[in-house]
């Protein structure tokens, strides 16, 4: 991503955990978890992607995540159109 700061949707892979017991074929099944993220793009190195919900008039943000950069499947940027 050239511009950080900008819109973005991520779409990314998160750990999971099934409590309870499995056999080995029975793991064969079990998926983790895909979400899809929406915030301003802060940071983006090889080990961590920084993303905000929120960022207010003086240019501060909050609400954020860190998603481990190898669990991503793609960030595209938001075209924000008319409403901007």
């Amino acid at each position: 991503m050239s511009n950080l700061k900008e819109m973005v949707v991520v779409e990314w892979h998160d750990a999971r955990l099934f409590p309870d017991t499995y056999s080995a074929d029975e793991t064969r099944n079990l998926k983790m978890q895909k979400f899809e993220t929406i915030g301003y793009l802060l940071l983006k190195d090889s080990t961590t992607t920084i993303l905000a919900f929120e960022r207010n008039n003086e240019g501060q943000y909050r609400d954020i995540i860190l998603i481990p950069s190898g669990s991503i499947g793609s960030i595209q940027r938001l075209s924000l159109g008319s409403f901007v």
